[in-house]
């Protein structure tokens, strides 16, 4: 079964993922790095980064050449289990460059959540990039 575990639950875990699409669409950093537990990590086929400090500095490494971001997700699969998740999840990027250029993304986020005082973050994120589309 895709969706598993207490309603409330689930709820929050959508709330969380509207909250990274949010601060990710807006280029809220702190916002977007709240969303991660303190040791969260997340990869892709561009970066491995692990704790708030690495992240941080990925987002200001990947932020330094983009202008503005669409960034919409769909959740497939969420499995509450206690205090901890999984999440399957689909991403639709658009980025505009500083320089005018637009590239765009389509991925999949495998995910472990957990629950840190009351409140759901992301463990691990897995980002698998799956359509490409670049810039000629």
């Amino acid at each position: 079964m895709p969706f598993t575990g207490p309603v409330e639950d689930r709820l929050a875990i959508r709330e969380l993922y509207g909250t990274y699409a949010d601060a990710s669409w807006r280029g809220d950093k702190a916002l977007w790095l709240a969303t991660f537990a303190e040791d969260g990590r997340w990869t892709s086929h561009l970066f491995d980064a692990a704790g708030h400090e690495a992240l941080g500095a990925t987002w200001d490494g990947l932020w330094k050449d983009w202008a503005s971001v669409a960034f919409l997700s769909e959740l497939g699969s969420i499995e509450v289990e206690d205090d901890s998740a999984r999440v399957r999840s689909f991403a639709r990027e658009v980025v505009q460059t500083k320089a005018g250029a637009v590239f765009k993304l389509c991925g999949r986020y495998d995910d472990a959540l957990v629950r840190v005082e009351g409140t759901w973050k992301f463990a691990r994120r897995d980002y698998t990039l799956t359509i490409p589309e670049f810039p000629e």
